[in-house]
């Protein structure tokens, strides 16, 4: 019984000072997007070895414990290097290129209409896959201003590129007043 809680003990000891987050994906030629949080590291960390990596360009990382963890906050292209000392003092470094995509914004045509006019589509350029809309009176791509009550409203669109990065896109619907004419007499 004394051996089985020792055993156990040891486990737990084990399994919380030598855990690292799951790298499984081989990092070279991945395309990320702006914002996009990851870690990297070696698939299989060997807890005798000792790890340091670069960026190049230079970008912010948390080192946690063999790995590290990467924001990816600009655009660009950037190199990161892997050195794994071993504990004979044996070098090995691997590098990788990771492609960070600018963001895109979607470029929305404003709408002009009158009050309780005709519904209106939504137009405009840069839209990716997986479009939606959604503002005051926007059912999927038309705005209606039937029933609303004249001033700006604002239509927001999100959608993504081929590569799963967020688009995103914003435009206004003007909504003008009908004119209150009075027939006159003499």
């Amino acid at each position: 019984m004394k051996n089985l809680v020792f055993s156990i003990i040891f486990i737990l000891l084990c399994v919380s000072s030598c855990a690292q987050v799951p790298t499984p994906f081989v990092a070279n030629g991945q395309t990320m997007c702006v914002g996009e949080n990851h870690y990297y590291g070696d698939q299989v960390i060997t807890q005798s070895s000792t790890y340091s990596f670069n960026i190049t360009p230079a970008q912010v990382y948390s080192t946690i414990g063999q790995q590290i963890n990467v924001t990816w906050n600009n655009a660009g292209t950037y190199t990161m290097t892997m050195t794994e000392t071993t504990s004979s003092g044996c070098l090995y470094t691997t590098t990788c290129i990771i492609t960070v995509e600018p963001p895109v914004i979607a470029l929305l045509n404003p709408i002009v209409v009158c009050q309780d006019g005709l519904p209106q589509t939504i137009t405009g350029t840069n839209f990716g896959s997986n479009l939606t809309f959604n503002g005051v009176g926007v059912s999927n791509n038309i705005f209606n201003p039937a029933g609303i009550l004249p001033g700006v409203y604002i239509i927001n669109s999100n959608s993504t590129t081929a590569n799963g990065c967020t688009i995103v896109g914003t435009t206004t619907a003007t909504v003008n007043p009908l004119p209150t004419g009075i027939i006159y007499t003499d």
